[in-house]
């Protein structure tokens, strides 16, 4: 590899794609489809809701979330966009419903939304894993809105921070007893509908029965199963 120059898996290796058993035909469709390779900073806004948006981007790294701002200045967090994760599949250009946001710094890759819903039609293995990422991503909308209308604070912080676990080791990465959290408390309240506080006095009561902790920037289970149980989380939602 050449000094100073870095390096990215190619779009099929993307985790979304692993374990699919893309044909050389699959492989070089995806190619064809003009995926570039983009880097935003952390903090940065790469689709803005209101705006016309043709992008279709699939994350190779870092964290983000999709937000719908309001009229006051809040904003609700809707899901986030974790590795593997697929954002802004569309049949045609139009406006874009949401704001995505990097948390952190981010690798994704980025083809008009356009040419890759054409795509489709070509490969019936490339047309099932993009409907499955887009009924993935409605069953944990289902989910989180189970969250914000039915369940206890504590429950559905439990579950919130569960789901990511399961998220993150499905992309690949080792999160079984824990995982690097960029999710501040503010954060947490725009994805739960509480309050900064509210969600201290969740977190550490769930500390407090021995289920988990989150402190500088990381979550550590104590007892997943036992918090599992308790928050009655369930993840087949995600598969």
């Amino acid at each position: 590899m050449t000094a100073g120059i870095r390096q990215y898996p190619r779009v099929f290796e993307s985790p979304v794609f692993r374990a699919r058993g893309l044909s050389d035909h699959d492989r070089a469709l995806l190619t064809e489809l003009g995926f570039v390779t983009k880097e935003y900073p952390a903090q940065r806004t790469i689709m803005h809701q209101g705006d016309s948006e043709d992008r279709t981007l699939i994350v190779q790294s870092g964290w983000g979330c999709l937000c719908n701002d309001l009229a006051d200045g809040e904003r609700q967090i809707a899901d986030l966009a974790l590795p593997g994760d697929v954002v802004g599949l569309r049949v045609d250009q139009g406006e874009s419903h949401k704001s995505v946001i990097s948390l952190t710094d981010m690798v994704v890759f980025e083809a008009r939304a356009k040419a890759v819903t054409r795509a489709l039609g070509h490969s019936e293995k490339l047309a099932a894993v993009f409907f499955w990422a887009m009924s993935r991503q409605r069953a944990i909308l289902i989910e989180h809105m189970t969250n914000l209308g039915r369940r206890s604070a504590a429950v559905r912080t439990g579950h919130f921070l569960l789901e990511i676990r399961a998220r993150l080791q499905g992309a690949g990465i080792d999160a079984h007893r824990g995982y690097e959290c960029p999710l501040t408390q503010y954060d947490l309240a725009d994805a739960l509908g509480l309050t900064a506080i509210h969600v201290n006095r969740m977190l550490r009561e769930l500390r407090e029965q021995g289920f988990l902790s989150f402190r500088h920037g990381r979550v550590e289970f104590f007892d997943p199963e036992g918090l599992a149980a308790f928050c009655g989380f369930d993840p087949c939602y995600l598969r």
